[in-house]
């Protein structure tokens, strides 16, 4: 209908400076005179559609116009109420819960319990996760609001336990586990803390000033294509890697070892994962990501035995 996509139209010109008109004509499949006519309604219902000219100019809503934007159905009401209620399940907020109730207060009469209806669950804890690991979320997030430093044990695969003294920036939740990424004072840098290897967590009266860098979330995706990885993982391993490349591709080999078969993508971060696994792990294909496994366990062997791998 043509009132839908007008307001379609609306809501994009909304959440964006500045739309061109064949962006709008590919998107809606439409040609760009009709596009313009959808503009000049647009205009002529009373919220006023601005063109800005040259090269990066296109269409895009007069920001001294405001507008009652209450412009949700309810299905996009009940959608946020699925991913609220996710988030309020991790860190039993006060405000989450409180938007919760108001937004459920818009449903129309006679649909409320449509609402709370349980379509889709975001739960984001792993099954079996520790009750100490809900605890962490629920303390560090007003830990964060409050911009006060906290202090943990700290333990990583192969390392001795560590005291940490960090100033919390972000609860990150990254394939299936919580982390917090934080300027920690021991390394005078940012670091990703995994919340199941954190102890004794106390939060101090001191207060820090928040650091301008936020996580850097597009530096954390490989780009690039996928090319296909064979990997061997022996017995005390193949637990371990189940649970992290999941159970689709893999097959138990004989004497426990476990055969797993992935489409990743391309970029170093498979090197540093693997290397997680230390000798557990086997690359059978390809070759060339076989010979970086190795030359990068051999610089990280050289650069801890005290000689450079170049002498």
């Amino acid at each position: 209908m043509k009132l839908d996509r007008l307001l379609s139209i609306v809501i994009l010109l909304l959440g964006r400076e500045s739309v061109t008109a064949a962006e709008l004509s590919r998107r809606f499949e439409l040609s760009v005179r009709t596009i313009y006519r959808d503009l000049d309604a647009i205009n002529e219902a009373g919220i006023p559609v601005v063109a800005s000219p040259g090269p990066g100019g296109g269409f895009g809503i007069d920001p001294a116009y405001t507008i009652d934007r209450r412009l949700l159905g309810f299905e996009d009401l009940r959608a946020i109420i699925s991913a609220l209620k996710g988030l309020n399940m991790a860190l039993e907020d006060g405000a989450i819960g409180s938007a919760l109730e108001k937004i459920t207060s818009l449903a129309p009469r006679g649909r409320a319990s449509e609402f709370l209806e349980d379509r889709v669950v975001i739960d984001l804890f792993p099954w079996g996760a520790r009750k100490e690991e809900r605890e962490l979320v629920k303390r560090l997030e007003p830990a964060i609001a409050e911009r006060r430093v906290v202090s943990f044990t700290y333990s990583s695969y192969g390392k001795a336990k560590e005291k940490r003294v960090v100033e919390p920036m972000t609860l990150v939740f990254k394939a299936y586990a919580w982390y917090l990424w934080a300027w920690c004072r021991l390394r005078g840098d940012y670091r990703l803390f995994r919340l199941s290897r954190m102890r004794s967590l106390e939060l101090s009266l001191e207060r820090f000033k928040r650091r301008s860098a936020a996580y850097p979330r597009a530096l954390e995706a490989p780009s690039g294509g996928l090319r296909k990885v064979v990997l061997r993982f022996d017995a005390p391993s193949s637990a371990r890697a189940e649970e992290w490349f999941g159970s689709e591709g893999s097959q138990a080999r004989e004497g426990g070892d476990l055969g797993v078969v992935l489409q990743v993508p391309e970029g170093n971060w498979i090197v540093q994962t693997l290397l997680g696994f230390g000798p557990g792990v086997e690359v059978l294909e390809p070759p060339e990501l076989r010979a970086e496994l190795a030359k990068a366990a051999s610089l990280l062997a050289a650069a801890n035995s005290g000689c450079s791998p170049r002498s």
